[in-house]
């Protein structure tokens, strides 16, 4: 099994194809298994593509300490352990938290980034609902929302109350690092990072799906604005949460067209 021995943690990761460096970020406490089993043989056909598992998550082992920073800072390193000095970035849902954080802190690394499905600040109501899928993992859906009734933070939301049973897919030992990305993903309600995606030079692809029940599509409208001429806005009507898989067949050729436009890819 390929790790990273980054001092603090082994972060696992696997690799494949050859050229421009293409990272894969996964979602809220998953891995990079899924992907790597339906889309990765797509993406090694042209780039050389990577994907990781979080610190305390899938395949990767656990940490005595948990943050956004973190994670951010363990990309930095399997990126050095690789020998890779600039990628694409792709993140999904919280993976697109993580990228934002990536790449503000660590811009000389980003060739391009592509931001799917995911937010830099959230309202009061998904606040609760991203703070509530912790406490489901960590106490069990009968103990977090007894007497609770979630509201939805926009139209279609499904919230917390209505999909209590997260706890059940959830392992031992990953809950301290899923709890610890549903309490970052709550705290962008009082510290955004939308303040500061200005500073975001490299091309951004921003993708948000018409159809999607977990974050909405109106936050990437607003990482879009944020990042500001840099950036290109996607939103994929018929898609749902997670656009590079839920809508495949578009948003593949837009992602080799918008590498193209920006010259790290031949189209």
């Amino acid at each position: 099994m390929p790790t990273a021995e980054l001092g603090e943690v082994s972060i696992h990761y696997e690799e494949a194809g050859s050229g421009l460096p293409f990272v894969f970020c996964h979602g809220l406490g998953g891995s990079g298994e899924g992907f790597e089993a339906e889309d990765m043989a797509w993406y090694a056909e042209r780039f050389r593509t990577i994907s990781w598992d979080n610190r305390g998550l899938g395949r990767s082992g656990q940490a005595a300490k948990y943050s956004l920073p973190k994670y951010a800072q363990d990309l930095d390193g399997l990126l050095g352990h690789l020998g890779i000095e600039k990628a694409v970035v792709l993140g999904v849902s919280w993976g697109g938290v993580v990228v934002q954080r990536f790449a503000l802190d660590y811009p000389e690394r980003c060739a391009a980034i592509v931001l799917d499905s995911t937010s830099s600040e959230v309202n009061p109501r998904s606040a609760e609902n991203w703070y509530m899928r912790g406490e489901v993992a960590r106490l069990g859906a009968e103990a977090a929302l007894a007497g609770r009734e979630l509201a939805p933070a926009f139209e279609g939301h499904v919230t917390m109350s209505d999909q209590g049973n997260v706890e059940r897919t959830v392992k031992p030992e990953h809950v301290e690092s899923y709890v610890a990305e549903a309490r970052a993903t709550a705290g962008l309600r009082e510290h955004p990072m939308t303040p500061y995606l200005h500073r975001i030079e490299c091309p951004a692809l921003v993708v948000g799906g018409g159809k999607d029940t977990v974050a909405g599509a109106g936050g990437s409208v607003v990482i879009a604005r944020a990042i500001g001429a840099n950036a290109r806005l996607e939103i994929l009507q018929e898609a749902g949460h997670g656009v590079y898989r839920q809508g495949r067949d578009e948003f593949r050729p837009l992602l080799l067209e918008f590498l193209a436009q920006h010259g790290l890819h031949s189209a």
